[in-house]
């Protein structure tokens, strides 16, 4: 697959709620050409004034999978800065400027090692994608997710996550009200050091998380992360 950065546009379809006030937006994919991998993010453009020395644009993870052809939807919170009442504002049928895609946080197709995925709130979005498509593609990648979230209402993507896990025995799914501690990592989790973490969450989080698997006897070579500015 071709996932050289580039240009491209892509008309926004809707949105809809998915869980307390995080929302899908979608985009017709269908096109334009923008390949990504699962796990990867793009940047969006909207007609807005440079706010606070950030521009136009904003990052977000694609929570679809490569593989869903139709669309490429973006899960985000309610906000009051001037581009999320934008973003919000938007109205179907209209073109969007997309720059991607970028990112790291992809699985190794190849080599195929054995993956802790941790996530707080919305960071769960770039595991959604990659589930997915390691599920569609019945590939043999061991995958456990850890997904904790503040409440019930703000969780996110629990039938369909769950659903993969149920479908596919190399795929272990554990979600919590409650903080992630080297406890509840090291009751599932065995060999600690034997695997790849991807920590994704609002930077505190990440810092966080990663001085819990760190302190837990993780290498600092087997840990990436990615931080999700808020705005």
């Amino acid at each position: 697959m071709n996932t050289i950065a580039k240009y491209s546009h892509l008309n926004f379809v809707k949105k809809e709620k998915i869980s307390g006030d995080v929302f899908a937006f979608y985009f017709d994919r269908k096109s334009a050409d923008l390949n990504f991998l699962a796990g990867q993010y793009v940047h969006i453009y909207l007609p807005v004034a440079n706010e606070k020395g950030r521009g136009n644009s904003r990052m977000f993870t694609v929570a679809s999978s490569p593989l869903e052809k139709d669309y490429i939807f973006i899960a985000t919170k309610k906000g009051k800065s001037l581009f999320k009442k934008t973003l919000f504002a938007l109205e179907p049928g209209i073109p969007i400027k997309f720059y991607g895609p970028s990112g790291e946080l992809v699985v190794d197709e190849i080599k195929k090692p054995s993956y802790i995925f941790l996530s707080v709130g919305i960071g769960i979005t770039p595991f959604r994608s990659i589930l997915k498509y390691v599920n569609q593609k019945n590939l043999n990648i061991p995958i456990t997710l850890f997904a904790s979230f503040s409440k019930k209402e703000d969780v996110l993507f629990y039938d369909e996550v769950m659903n993969i896990s149920k479908s596919n025995s190399n795929i272990k799914i554990f979600y919590t009200l409650n903080r992630i501690n080297d406890g509840l990592i090291k009751k599932y989790i065995k060999n600690i050091n034997a695997h790849l973490y991807f920590i994704v969450g609002a930077p505190s989080a990440v810092s966080n998380l990663e001085d819990v698997v760190s302190g837990a006897g993780v290498s600092s070579d087997k840990i990436f992360i990615e931080n999700f500015e808020g705005y």
